[in-house]
């Protein structure tokens, strides 16, 4: 069996082509980033961790254009897609976990909705500190333990009763990144969250959304077959349509820091 890491690595590779035309909110979140980025000092050497398609990084390449920029991303599609682009800034394959840098090569580390993904936070985020040189900052967005609420809410009240307990993994939640930040090193963490509250026409259009931008390899331990997704979408349907559709959250945690 894959691993956790392996299995996202390979469905965000499988995802690269069509990725960019379905992260609008990706896009409008990588914005607000860099606008918070723009208040950090002038940079020698920038790295973007799951860089995606570079969006954040060309963004971080035009505001400091005479800075070492370099865009990372564990999923090859991803990788090659932006090397198709003949960037002016380094593109690396790489996982976030290991960054393959000397200790204090960067001013800035960015990540925009990335990190959620990695099963180590702790020894990703240590990897990252490592990375930045003394007083260097940390700007990063991640999604929340509260992503998807109504869709873990429909699947678990309409699940079976049975004896094995429900195993759905959520993402993380505030404390466990602010935990795995300090103990990975990090000082002057600022970190807030932030709900999103979205449509889609439906759950399964939702699910096939989640599963088209790769972010479908959670694990899980036993299989939601036809009769229960039938099931919770009838329960997601009842309770959280409106005159848009189906109701959708998205919890958003910025995190700035400093090595």
């Amino acid at each position: 069996m894959k691993s956790i890491d392996q299995r996202i690595r390979q469905a965000f590779s499988n995802a690269a082509i069509q990725y960019d035309v379905l992260t609008g909110l990706h896009k409008e979140i990588a914005r607000e980033l860099m606008a918070k980025i723009k208040d950090v000092e002038a940079a020698e050497r920038i790295l973007d961790v799951g860089m995606g398609t570079a969006y954040l990084t060309k963004k971080l390449k035009s505001y400091f254009p005479i800075s070492y920029v370099v865009g990372l991303d564990s999923a090859a599609g991803m990788v090659d897609k932006v090397k198709k682009e003949d960037e002016d800034f380094k593109i690396i394959q790489a996982d976030a976990a290991y960054l393959p840098f000397q200790k204090e090569s960067f001013d800035i580390v960015a990540s925009n909705l990335s990190y959620q993904w990695v099963e180590d936070l702790y020894k990703a985020f240590t990897s990252c500190h490592q990375s930045l040189k003394d007083g260097g900052v940390f700007c990063a967005t991640m999604f929340g333990y509260n992503t998807f609420n109504e869709l873990f809410f429909s699947l678990e009240r309409s699940r079976e009763i049975k004896d094995k307990q429900f195993l759905i993994q959520r993402l993380p939640n505030h404390n466990k990144i602010q935990e795995a930040m300090q103990t990975a090193g990090f000082r002057e963490i600022e970190m807030k969250s932030e709900l999103i509250s979205g449509h889609f026409p439906d759950m399964m259009i939702l699910i096939k959304w989640i599963k088209d931008i790769g972010a479908n390899a959670l694990e899980r331990n036993f299989y939601v077959g036809r009769d229960w997704m039938k099931s919770a979408n009838d329960y997601y349907e009842k309770n959280f349509r409106d005159h848009l559709g189906v109701q959708v959250t998205f919890e958003v945690i910025w995190i700035q820091a400093k090595k």
